[in-house]
């Protein structure tokens, strides 16, 4: 191929363009096993889920809503396929969603074609929305502020830590 290169260049590029394309779809290919894999981990480690995909499965996925360009509204979709999020707390679902959100984000945008990158950008916002209206379920921890001022309502009415309940007496028989 070298001499052949050497001796007639222009009939030589089409190998040399398809060996570079294939070295770039085996870099994409293995870049998104990486993410897949880490996503997995992620799911199991953060949200304690495990996902029902394996990292070569879940890749296909990955890849698949690329190339398809899911947007708006696929965001469910795409967790359906790897976990699915039924009996879990609203805590374990929105780490869910964050690391999903953080895969489909650190996936290469050449996977998308060029004229669906918007469909990157809803199927992103999607996932967002996903994560906020998860951690929107969770209870809000109080402020040191609001359990100081309920410590001192609670000194104030006399229900301290160790007083009796409304309707208990404190007397003892």
């Amino acid at each position: 191929m070298k001499s052949d290169l050497r001796k007639n260049p222009q009939r030589s590029m089409g190998r040399y363009w398809l060996a570079m394309s294939d070295a770039s779809a085996f870099t994409l290919v293995r870049s998104a096993i990486a993410i897949a894999h880490t996503l997995r981990r992620d799911m199991a480690d953060q949200a304690r889920i495990v996902p029902i995909l394996s990292a070569p499965e879940i890749a296909v996925q990955l890849l698949t809503a690329a190339e398809a360009a899911w947007g708006k509204g696929k965001g469910t979709h795409l967790m359906a396929q790897l976990a699915s999020l039924r009996g879990h707390d609203c805590v374990c679902r929105a780490r869910a969603w964050m690391v999903l959100r953080d895969a489909v984000t650190s996936l290469p945008m050449v996977l998308w074609p060029p004229e669906k990158l918007a469909a990157r950008r809803e199927l992103l916002d999607d996932l967002e929305r996903q994560v906020n209206a998860a951690r929107a379920e969770t209870a809000p921890l109080p402020s040191k502020l609001e359990i100081r001022e309920q410590q001192w309502r609670d000194s104030v009415t006399g229900r301290g830590p160790h007083s009796a309940h409304p309707g208990e007496s404190t007397w003892k028989n």
